[in-house]
């Protein structure tokens, strides 16, 4: 939104947590915030999700896997720390990882944290 691009938010559950209008089209965004740090200070980033199969096995829980994101659900993930910097990683970057620690690997992808609510 700082760039002037619009941003939608789905009406209907989806992989997404919203869509960006961008220079190069429509782009679906998976917002994930992590304060979670590794013992070497750097973030780590919960990349997963949970969602209903009917083919697993019942559990207290229900019907559920847990699994990451694939290009054909999301473009981008918009990592939020609890530190200045936030990043915006596409998921080709990621291979279908279900977690990332934000290190050096990651730094191309790192955004200003602009207008942060202070706390």
């Amino acid at each position: 939104m700082d760039r002037g691009y619009n941003v939608s938010v789905p009406l209907e559950p989806a992989a997404y947590d919203l869509i960006a209008e961008s220079d190069t089209g429509l782009q679906r965004v998976q917002v994930k915030t992590t304060g979670t740090t590794e013992s070497n200070g750097r973030y780590r980033v919960v990349l997963r999700r949970t969602v209903y199969d009917a083919s697993a096995r019942d559990t207290a829980r229900g019907r559920i896997r847990v699994t990451g994101y694939t290009e054909d659900e999301i473009d981008f993930f918009v990592s939020s720390t609890a530190g200045a910097v936030d990043y915006l990683i596409p998921v080709q970057a990621v291979s279908g990882a279900q977690y990332i620690v934000l290190d050096s690997k990651y730094a191309p992808f790192a955004i200003e944290a602009r207008n942060r609510m202070p706390g």
